[in-house]
């Protein structure tokens, strides 16, 4: 059997990272090849469809007429709740497809996913349910829940949430109780609130990316930010989460809003979240100088590696919280990519050479800036400007990696790393690759060393 047929065995009986083991090397030889379209197929499975939209538009990028692709592509983009993308890529595959039934099944769904019903018209039966739920769960946190506000949460919890439930407030509330492991326990950190503005400020969308490590596990999320994602990763089946950063501010409502890139208000600050809900624990410090004698399934770092000046450090403070069998997930920025940092713009489609900002940053001209910045300038105080191959080698000090994804920048973004853009860079950096310039993030998934005796 080959490595290609074994990876589709291993999509099918649903073992998804047997079959990133099994098509990765086939992708980076070939990318371009059947096992490409496998590969995203295995992210969106895994309800990962941005990786996804990543493998494919690389794949799309030199077979640009490959209906299949194309209509995946749709599918992906319609998991994300891009309607208006998922609808052009459906047509369009509609019309590069010797038989369009596909197509036309997909922009069906999209249809469907737009009026607000699933295929199953889950959120008819579920609201009802939820109102019961909503009206009930203030009340039940002085006195305890009747049987009624039981019965409709355990009802919740076996139905499926259907559709894109990072970003649709009703779906997040569904999964809420369908991902919780004991429905009479979720009831205890319910908020009806929390669950609406997480979903509207995007902090359900990495609880689900790494689901497989987050369903019925303890997480620790170190460097955590505001503390927003602690419902998120209650709404994607985490029994208890502990949100840590050195800067929280505990009194602020004030958070970032991932989906526009801004900040909002959430109507609800850090500390009335950990005073209020009994999963959810948010203390401001340090992992490494942590007190307390706790494990944890899970350890969490999104977009927090980048930021740490004494990265050893850390993954050093972080063995002491391992289980044998916890997972260490990070997803990392890389700040060698072609703008930073999340500096604007962030795709050169959005560049605008008028701007002086977007002229400094773009094309890897923040690389060039360094030297000549004032010590207080946030690439040098907020950022460490790690190297890929140093964050590894760091990575593997203290846990056994089991997953070192590097995912590169858009198609349109590589297409923009020139020879003399190369050169350039080299004149601050010299030993910088291809590689350095073209990966945008990192995601890792590692368990602590054998030899760590608890």
């Amino acid at each position: 059997m080959t490595s290609l047929e074994a990876g589709r065995e291993a999509l099918a009986r649903g073992d998804h990272d047997e079959a990133r083991r099994l098509l990765m090397p086939l992708v980076e030889e070939t990318p371009a090849g059947p096992a490409t379209i496998v590969l995203a197929r295995v992210e969106l499975a895994a309800a990962r469809p941005d990786v996804a939209l990543t493998v494919l538009d690389a794949f799309l990028g030199e077979r640009p007429h490959h209906g299949g692709a194309t209509l995946l592509r749709a599918r992906a983009k319609l998991a994300t709740g891009d309607f208006r993308g998922a609808r052009i890529d459906a047509e369009t595959a509609a019309a590069l497809l010797p038989d369009p039934a596909a197509a036309g099944r997909v922009l069906t769904r999209i249809d469907k996913v737009r009026a607000g019903r699933s295929d199953t018209d889950v959120l008819a039966e579920a609201r009802p349910l939820l109102a019961v739920v909503d009206a009930g769960y203030l009340e039940a946190r002085r006195s305890g829940p009747t049987d009624v506000l039981r019965r409709a949460a355990r009802e919740l919890s076996a139905m499926d949430p259907g559709g894109d439930w990072t970003a649709d407030p009703e779906r997040a509330k569904v999964a809420y109780f369908s991902n919780a492991t004991d429905p009479d326990e979720a009831l205890r950190s319910y908020d009806a609130h929390l669950i609406e503005v997480s979903a509207e400020f995007g902090y359900i969308t990495w609880p689900r990316r790494i689901q497989e490590h987050v369903r019925g596990r303890s997480v620790i999320d170190v460097g955590c930010g505001f503390g927003g994602f602690g419902m998120g990763f209650l709404v994607a089946g985490a029994t208890s989460y502990l949100g840590l950063d050195p800067a929280m501010d505990l009194e602020t409502s004030d958070a970032k809003n991932k989906r526009i890139r801004s900040w909002s208000d959430m109507g609800v600050t850090p500390r009335e979240i950990a005073e209020t809900l009994p999963a959810i624990r948010l203390v401001r410090g340090k992992s490494e100088d942590l007190s307390f004698d706790e494990t944890f399934d899970t350890i969490s770092l999104h977009n927090v590696t980048e930021h740490l000046q004494e990265l050893d450090r850390v993954f050093a403070g972080l063995v002491p919280l391992c289980k044998p069998d916890t997972k260490l997930v990070f997803h990392h920025h890389n700040f060698y990519c072609w703008n930073g940092h999340h500096d604007a713009p962030n795709q050169p489609e959005q560049l605008d050479e008028s701007l002086w900002i977007h002229r400094q940053i773009a094309d890897w001209r923040h690389i060039d800036l360094v030297p000549s910045l004032p010590p207080y300038h946030q690439y040098l105080t907020d950022l460490n400007r790690i190297r890929l191959d140093e964050l590894r080698a760091i990575t593997e000090r203290y846990f056994e990696v089991e997953r070192w994804e590097e995912i590169p920048s858009s198609p349109s973004t590589i297409a923009r790393l020139t020879p003399e853009i190369l050169d350039r860079v080299r004149q601050t950096v010299p030993d910088l690759t291809e590689r350095d310039l073209s990966v945008n993030v990192v995601l890792a998934v590692a368990s602590p060393k054998t030899d760590h005796d608890g």
